[in-house]
């Protein structure tokens, strides 16, 4: 009966330099996990003892067996070595592109963020002038429309004027604006309780809030005001409504529409003039007035003649919004046989035809100026924007 050990190297032929023992090769064999760090090689071991001499022929069979044990072993540890660097290759790989696409959406992400924070920033800078634009048309798109069933709720119970801040209110809430109750002595004149100045703070943010279109906008007035300011606006707008000069006709526009009318409508009821040029105009006596139209721009003047017990009373009027940059000045000379009388004034800027005599700025032509034809000579020049020329 054959005896070995399987806890030492070494077999029939020798001591074994595979530091692996037989036990842990076995060990490796049948778990098939992988091996342990390779150990330190263990001190030389002591020679064999040589076995009985009886069994020849049985040592080399079982050193053959276990050699290619060894070799078979050996092969799958190295095949499993050879797996598990692939497969370590293989997850590296993975981790590595696994790693490259997580960089990869966290620099998306921070361009991401980085272009937020620049557009944000853009806002800021071009949208938002101290924020005012962009909060201003947020304003805008929350804004809600209301309907004012008593459009003098908000009017000043006494002048009758759009009340504006600061508005101030008596002990019973009556309501009365700023000058009102500096002229009243700060008295209600509704209950006569004292009003001491108090602000009524609710009616002045409804009054800050309130937005109202100009009164204008058929005319082409596109502007939207507070409605404290509607009136200085509306006094100041170039949209204003002018009438038609002539007596018959009914149209209503702002200037330039109006000028078109005129030139399209009544072309045979205007005389044309240029500007900077002395024209001759010769009226009949009882005519109440001669529309005249500038041939460059349009523009509508009247002369207007008043009969009056010590003469005529003449001066040029301009049909303009009368919150028009635009002046007129003008030269207006009356003449006879051997005298003459003259005017050098400023047109004044009206809506409509004046349907009174003036109270300044107009020429006395006397009744002996008069022709024996009933005719009043006059010479007329316009000049533009308050420039009076050296005559």
């Amino acid at each position: 009966m054959a005896r070995f050990s399987v806890d030492k190297e070494d077999d029939y032929a020798g001591p074994s330099n595979n530091p692996w023992s037989k036990k842990q090769r076995t060990t490796t064999t049948f778990t098939r996990s992988p091996p342990a760090p390779a150990p330190a090689p263990a001190p030389a071991p002591a020679p064999a003892q040589e076995q009985p001499h009886h069994r020849p022929s049985l040592e080399p069979q079982l050193v053959e067996d276990y050699d290619d044990d060894d070799e078979e072993v050996e092969s799958e540890y190295e095949d499993e070595e050879e797996d598990e660097q692939v497969d370590g290759e293989s997850e590296n790989d993975e981790e590595e592109d696994g790693e490259s696409e997580y960089d990869n959406e966290e620099d998306g992400e921070e361009d991401e963020e980085d272009g937020d924070e620049e557009e944000e920033e853009d806002q800021n800078e071009v949208g938002h002038p101290s924020n005012g634009v962009a909060r201003n048309d947020d304003r805008e798109r929350n804004s809600v429309s209301v309907i004012l069933t008593d459009p003098d709720v908000l009017d000043c119970p006494i002048c009758f004027d759009h009340l504006s801040i600061p508005v101030y209110q008596c002990e019973n809430g009556h309501l009365v604006c700023s000058s009102c109750c500096s002229k009243l002595g700060s008295k209600c004149p509704s209950c006569a309780w004292p009003i001491y100045y108090h602000r009524c703070r609710g009616i002045e943010k409804v009054i800050e809030s309130v937005k109202i279109s100009c009164q204008n906008m058929e005319y082409g007035c596109k502007e939207t005001v507070s409605y404290s300011k509607k009136r200085d606006h509306e006094g100041m707008c170039i949209y204003a409504p002018c009438l038609c000069p002539l007596p018959d006709c009914q149209y209503v526009g702002s200037s330039k529409p109006l000028s078109m009318h005129v030139s399209n409508s009544h072309p045979n009821s205007v005389s044309q003039f240029w500007y900077n040029c002395l024209f001759h105009i010769y009226l009949e006596k009882h005519q109440k007035y001669l529309i005249l139209q500038e041939q460059s721009e349009g523009i509508i003047f009247i002369l207007n003649n008043w009969i009056e017990p010590f003469g005529n009373v003449v001066n040029v009027s301009c049909i303009v919004p009368s919150s028009s940059n635009t002046g007129f000045s003008y030269d207006l000379i009356a003449t006879n046989e051997d005298s003459s009388v003259r005017l050098q004034s400023l047109t004044e800027c009206i809506h409509e035809r004046a349907k009174h005599p003036p109270l300044k700025k107009f020429l006395v032509v006397p009744s002996d100026f008069v022709s024996a034809a009933g005719q009043l000579k006059l010479r007329l020049c316009i000049w533009r924007y308050h420039v009076f020329p050296h005559i």
